[in-house]
Parts: C-alpha cells; sequence; structure tokens
C-alpha cells in the first residue's frame, strides 16, 4: 500500500481508504447489516492489509463499529474522517462532542461539512465551519474539509481557507458524481429549519427517493471534466482531495479494474474511499491495486 501525507500536521493515509456508509446514509447501509464485532473485524483486517484511514459520518451509524474496531487497533496508527449535516453552531459543537465520547478518542482527524451541494449552502452552514474551527484550536480536530454533493461544493471549497480537504464524487463514467445543484430545491434543503422539518416528516424509508430530487445520478460529460478542472485547482492551491464513489454507489461494481485504475490514475486524487463488506472484498481489491501500480500509471 502506498502512503501520502496529508495536512499541515503531517497525517499520513493509505491512498485506499475504508468507507462505512456504502448506499445509505441513514444508519442503515451495507456496513450497519454487519453486526459490530463482524465490521469491527473487517476494520482491523483493513488495517493490518495497510489500509490506515476509515470514513464514517454522523449519519451512517458505524460509530460503535470503529469504537469497538479501536479496542484492538492503536489509534494513532489510523486516521479517521467522520461528517456533520449541522448547519449551525451549537448543534455542531454538540455532535462533535457526541463523536468524541461514541469513539472514545480525544481527537477527530478530519471533520467535514457532509454534503455540500452549492456555495449558498456553505454560507448558510457558517456556523458549522465556525464549530470545527474552534474544536481544531483546541485539538479536537486535526484537518477541517468538506464533502462535495454538487459542483458548486468543490467551488465553494476553493474560496474557504479553512477547508484543507474535499471529498469528492468521481468515477470515470460519471455515476452519482458531482454535477452542478443550484436548483431552487437543493438551495432550500440547506435551511436548517427546513432541514430539521425534514427529518421530522419524511419516513427513513422514503429518504433515497426524497434525495434522488436534490442528488446528481448521472453527471453530463461536461460535468465530468468540470469536477476534474476544479479538483486540479484544489490541489494546485493546496487541498487534499479523496475521491467517493469509485464505484459509482454500485453502479459499477461489475468494472472493479476500470474503476481502480481510474482513480489510481487521475493525478489530481490524493486517496479514494471504497466501501466494504468482506474480506474477500479487501483481498481483491488490495490485489487489483498491487497490480495496478507503476510509475506510468500514476501518471496517466
Amino acid at each position: 500500500m502506498e502512503y501520502i501525507n496529508i495536512g499541515s500536521t503531517g497525517l499520513r493515509v493509505s491512498r485506499m481508504g475504508f468507507g462505512t456508509g456504502s448506499s445509505g446514509f441513514t444508519g442503515v447501509n451495507e456496513q450497519t447489516r454487519l453486526t459490530v464485532k463482524e465490521l469491527a473485524g473487517l476494520l482491523n483486517y483493513s488495517l493490518d492489509r495497510g489500509i490506515n484511514f476509515w470514513d464514517t459520518g454522523y449519519s451512517y451509524g458505524t460509530y460503535p463499529h470503529i469504537r469497538e474496531a479501536l479496542k484492538t487497533a492503536s489509534r494513532e496508527k489510523v486516521v479517521i474522517a467522520t461528517k456533520f449535516s449541522d448547519s449551525l453552531r451549537k448543534s455542531a459543537e454538540k455532535k462533535i462532542d457526541e463523536t468524541l465520547t461514541a469513539l472514545k478518542t480525544g481527537y477527530l482527524d478530519i471533520c467535514l461539512l457532509h454534503g455540500v451541494r452549492n456555495t449558498f449552502e456553505v454560507r448558510v452552514r457558517r456556523g458549522a465551519l465556525d464549530a470545527m474551527k474552534r474544536a481544531k484550536e483546541k485539538g479536537h480536530i486535526r484537518m477541517i474539509g468538506l464533502s462535495a454533493h454538487g459542483i458548486g461544493g468543490i467551488e465553494a471549497a476553493l474560496d474557504c481557507p479553512e477547508v484543507e480537504i474535499i471529498f469528492a464524487r468521481i468515477n470515470w463514467s460519471g455515476a452519482c458524481m458531482d454535477a452542478y445543484q443550484e436548483n431552487f430545491l437543493s438551495k432550500v434543503v440547506a435551511v436548517p429549519y427546513v432541514k430539521e422539518v425534514a427529518r421530522k416528516i419524511i419516513p427513513r424509508g422514503l429518504v433515497p427517493s426524497f434525495s434522488a430530487q436534490v442528488e446528481s445520478m448521472q453527471s453530463s460529460a461536461t460535468d465530468q471534466e468540470r469536477v476534474k478542472a476544479l479538483l486540479s485547482k484544489c490541489r494546485e492551491s493546496g487541498k487534499t482531495v479523496v475521491g467517493m464513489k469509485i464505484f459509482g454507489a454500485g453502479k459499477l461494481a461489475g468494472e472493479v479494474e476500470r474503476s481502480l485504475k481510474f482513480a489510481m490514475a487521475f493525478k489530481d486524487m490524493d486517496a479514494f474511499l471504497l466501501g466494504m463488506v468482506s474480506r474477500k472484498e479487501i483481498d481483491e481489491n488490495l490485489r487489483i491495486y498491487d497490480s495496478l501500480k507503476s510509475p506510468s500509471l500514476r501518471t496517466a
């Protein structure tokens, strides 16, 4: 496994990371369908195989699994990223504290604004960003960033000095990849009051279909090139870029080698995340990764 140093604090992460929120973000996903001990065992197995970058989120429901894994794994050997969908400072502060308690750790390596669609949303969620800045000053967070669910989110990251790291959806086909999310609904759902009401009135089972109304299921060729150009600018400005949805939320599961080859060859992606649910998947992804490693591939 290859490793890179990211951020001013010199965090060292594996280029391949382990995502724990596959195909779901409301506490029901591919990883939470495993027992706590099963997923914890896979996380520790991945660490033994060289994957030290674990990704989670407040809404994923995988904090218990990671806490269990940390009973065996040395905390300083693992880089943990988490995400918050909050807009207001107080609610973000509360969830940061809850996360530290839930994971039984004194710090979070990477803390992100979750699912930023457009520049308007960054302005609305300034309070949550301020909460992260305060937590970083206290030593509770090492890097601040955002996960983009729209091209405008990446554009906003470029103009936001606090954002050191960007998680962006990208793959070779454009499946579930970032596009422009500037419509009225995409902006309205960023408003804190609307978010809270939506959480209360929308049944959990209907959340995926509602999300489909404000998320991009397939980006155009033009948008795909725009994403690549913006990520290049992000790296030129000194920000770290992490790729998500490498397998297009499962749509590219039959094209594993092609998907990994794209991720490894894209020179403006520092690391990428894969959701995995078995030792077989971990072993196969690492086998393909090792087979593709070469200087010519890295510069393709």
